[in-house]
């Protein structure tokens, strides 16, 4: 599975959840189990070879997921609209309030100040780019203007993976 289509494939896949309902198909490449609880939507997916990915979706917000890196950073009063991992690759999708600007210098700033050497931090005006390694593994910030809100993409992976 590439990591990059994590929250597109999970968001074609929670349209079919039913309102309080768990779902699994099967398939000849493995199973995909779709389940709605209030408004938080999941997938997990797990292939033949026992790979497993999980994803959780709402837009009042869910967890983010075990295990992911405290070395990057949230700005204050993030919401996370979507969570996903597979393996060591993390992916998750955040709302919160600031100019894009400020949302660049925050995580090139962040970013650094955790030890990671940043390669890119770019602003574009309705959107931009961070990207960051460190201890071989990659982080990407790629972040877009929702109204008053910025929204980023933030995933981070092991090189080479």
């Amino acid at each position: 599975m590439n990591a990059k289509f994590l929250l597109p494939l999970a968001a074609l896949l929670l349209v079919t959840a039913g309102c309080g309902k768990k779902t699994t198909y099967q398939t000849s490449k493995g199973g995909v189990t779709v389940e709605q609880k209030g408004d938080v939507a999941s997938v997990e997916i797990k292939d033949k070879s026992g790979e497993v990915m999980k994803v959780a979706a709402s837009e009042k917000g869910v967890s983010l997921p075990p295990g992911f890196p405290k070395d990057v950073p949230l700005p204050k009063d993030t919401l996370v609209t979507a969570a996903a991992i597979m393996g060591d690759t993390f992916q998750v999708q955040t709302t919160f309030k600031a100019s894009m600007a400020e949302s660049v210098n925050f995580y090139g700033e962040k970013l650094k100040s955790e030890g990671w050497d940043v390669q890119d931090a770019s602003d574009q005006g309705e959107g931009g780019l961070v990207s960051a390694k460190k201890d071989g593994r990659e982080c990407m910030v790629m972040l877009s203007k929702d109204g008053q809100l910025t929204r980023a993409v933030i995933m981070t992976s092991v090189v080479g993976k």
